[in-house]
């Protein structure tokens, strides 16, 4: 039984590796010309364009893991078909049971694959490439600037930052402090970089200006220490986007948005797609199987993928459709997260049914 089990998932796997280097060239050559539009803007090529979407491909590959494993399965398992090799393990006496459980086995490595890279590698190279675009385009070697910065809050501090230094340092920091009771603005803060230290942080360079009852009171120093700053690893994650957060660094940023009563369905949402995709993975390897034993077990290849790619961007669409009615609507975000695939995951085990 071992035999058979390395026979299919090897069959499944090859098949799985040739659709996801063709995919991957489609859409890099897709993203590519689509970046070409950006060529020009500062220090940036069209050399660093195609830099940049290599460094996107990781996110890429995540996005389409669902898809990959659906075709791989259906093409894997459709070439053991119209071998005639399957036929051949089921007159071997190997029940159907049998077979899924071996491809059960190949969709657990593509499980396990999906969560590594969406955990470690898509988060990191997708923000070493945001870093790498917004540097060159700026001209600022030391900088990574956002087109209008970013906000944050801490208790009674509106924070602004201008962008974030290749070493984790924020730029061009502004600080906005209200009172509490009267909710006027009692002082605004200038540091030209904050630099974390073991406790709190050290601000360089900085303007500062104190309104009270008695007038205006304003300072210029070369060094403060503050203690009412966000952690290094949020100000980061407030200068990344969503889908490019590991599930852990958006569980502590959701949890650091409703700590300070801040908007977080965005990142929630994420957050639980983020968790149900390597569910999705194994629903569409789950899904791929009763195509080739039922009614097309007869078909060519070419009629598995079109059924596969139709199958995939009707998951994508319904998907898109749950994540942004959930937005709009403010539905519970996992049941937006979750809901496509538990409608695919019925649909599955329906069609699984009707063939034992």
């Amino acid at each position: 039984m071992m035999l058979i089990d390395r026979y299919i998932a090897r069959s499944i796997a090859w098949s799985s590796l040739f659709v996801t280097l063709i995919l991957l060239t489609l859409f890099v050559f897709i993203d590519f010309i689509g970046e070409l539009g950006d060529a020009g803007k500062g220090d940036y090529g069209v050399v660093h364009a195609l830099i940049y979407v290599v460094l996107t491909l990781p996110a890429l590959l995540y996005q389409l893991f669902p898809v990959l494993a659906l075709l791989g399965t259906l093409v894997g398992l459709a070439l053991l078909a119209n071998h005639g090799e399957l036929m051949a393990i089921r007159a071997a006496g190997v029940s159907l049971w049998r077979i899924l459980g071996s491809v059960s086995m190949i969709g657990l490595v593509f499980v396990v694959l999906s969560f590594v890279v969406g955990e470690w590698v898509a988060p990191k190279s997708g923000v070493f490439a945001e870093q790498y675009k917004s540097r060159l385009q700026s001209g600022d070697a030391s900088l990574t600037k956002t087109k209008s910065g970013y906000w944050l809050r801490k208790k009674n501090n509106f924070i602004y930052v201008e962008g974030i230094a290749d070493d984790g340092k924020p730029g061009g920091v502004d600080i906005w402090t209200i009172d509490d009771e009267t909710l006027a603005l009692t002082r605004s803060l200038h540091a030209e970089i904050a630099v974390p230290l073991a406790q709190g942080w050290q601000f360089n360079n900085v303007d500062t200006i104190n309104l009270s009852m008695a007038g205006i009171e304003r300072q210029n120093v070369r060094v403060m220490q503050w203690d009412d700053f966000p952690e290094q690893s949020l100000l980061i994650a407030a200068s990344t986007k969503p889908e490019e957060l590991s599930a852990y660094e958006l569980f502590r940023y959701v949890s650091y948005l409703h700590n300070n009563g801040l908007q977080a369905l965005a990142y929630e949402q994420t957050l639980y797609s983020k968790i149900v995709a390597p569910l999705t993975v194994a629903v569409m390897v789950l899904l791929a199987f009763p195509f080739v034993f039922g009614s097309l077990r007869s078909a060519g290849i070419g009629h598995y993928v079109f059924i596969g790619a139709c199958i995939g961007i009707g998951f994508h669409l319904f998907n898109e459709l749950f994540r942004y009615s959930g937005l709009v609507y403010g539905l519970p975000p996992l049941f937006s997260a979750l809901a496509p695939t538990a409608l695919f995951f019925v649909i599955a085990i329906i069609s699984v049914r009707r063939i034992f």
